[in-house]
């Protein structure tokens, strides 16, 4: 079977076979249709995912195993990932998520009849943005200001190979956004294209038996939306605009849902949000989050018991809306 040279995906994953197993039985009709190669880049995992990809390997003999001999950590094994393929555009894919079943054929679509090279193209998450229609960015700081924090997600993203090949990955290592600080760190200062999808959207697998340990729903959240979110935006490049730098640190906590009223409400309820964590972060919240300081201070104050009460009525009063639209 000829592999496609034009698209290929890679999906780097550690000890989590069961979403593995699920993400290729999901991505394997979509790939068969063009050919498109699949990398799975194993971190050492011990659990079965490569009696998994073994499995796989006899429905659809374009998937490729590569499985490191000890865990390097995510940053690096993204980076191998990313490297490998020798396709013309490489997908990356969280073995969590799913790509558009339409995904594929647009892009092959859009590299054919357009003749440009594109140094990434971006997908968008879940339907998160709505009001910026799909078009080409060649702004740095309209990247940026616009795009920025939903290039957090890496399954958004697309890579053309000369961008992998120039990317710094060893500067963003252990920032948590790798695979966001290589792009903006190769066009700084440079002309670039990258193509926008607003109506194509990047979605969680849907499977009712698979739960994610979510990072936002952990102690590391806080530590992560503040501290490490700040520390890498502020890292970029000085050709970006701190007006720009500015609405990506606020959009984060937009995009993600973290720094919504009803999240904070939850980390309150599982313990994870107090008054501990609220001095050691307030500094950073009138940076990362749309709301005074006051309310998040009122939050993390308030008793566990009148929390869930007010979550509960909460999320009541926002079904209630959504229902009557």
């Amino acid at each position: 079977m000829q592999a496609n040279p034009f698209l290929s995906i890679v999906i780097p994953t550690y000890n989590r076979a069961d979403f593995l197993d699920y993400c290729l039985k999901v991505h394997i009709p979509i790939a068969k249709a063009h050919n498109i190669q699949i990398f799975v880049f194993d971190n050492a995992s011990t659990d079965t995912t490569r009696e998994i990809v073994q499995k796989c390997l006899e429905e659809y003999s374009l998937i490729s195993y590569h499985c490191n001999e000890t865990n390097v950590g995510p940053d690096e094994n993204i980076e191998r990932a990313l490297k490998y393929p020798q396709t013309e555009y490489v997908w990356l894919l969280g073995d969590t998520y799913q790509i558009p079943s339409e995904g594929i054929d647009y892009v092959l679509n859009l590299i054919s009849k357009n003749h440009k090279k594109y140094d990434a193209i971006v997908f968008n998450l879940v339907n998160k943005i709505t009001d910026i229609g799909t078009h080409d960015y060649t702004d740095q700081n309209a990247l940026l200001c616009d795009l920025g924090a939903l290039m957090t997600c890496l399954s958004c993203l697309v890579f053309h190979k000369e961008l992998i090949e120039k990317a710094n990955f060893l500067r963003y290592r252990n920032t948590f956004f790798l695979q966001t600080g290589t792009i903006f760190e190769a066009i700084a200062e440079q002309s670039f294209c990258i193509h926008w999808v607003q109506h194509l959207s990047v979605c969680g697998l849907n499977h009712t038996l698979l739960r994610k340990n979510a990072w936002y729903n952990s102690p590391i959240v806080f530590e992560t939306v503040c501290k490490k979110w700040t520390n890498f935006i502020f890292s970029l490049p000085p050709s970006y605009e701190l007006e720009s730098k500015f609405k990506c640190l606020i959009d984060f906590g937009i995009i993600s849902g973290i720094f919504t009223f009803r999240h904070l409400l939850y980390l309150r309820i599982i313990k994870i949000f107090d008054y501990k964590t609220y001095k050691r972060y307030s500094y950073l919240f009138q940076l990362t989050n749309k709301y005074p300081n006051i309310i998040i201070l009122f939050i993390a104050l308030l008793p566990r018991a009148p929390v869930l009460l007010l979550y509960k009525i909460y999320r009541a009063i926002k079904r209630q809306v959504r229902g009557n639209y």
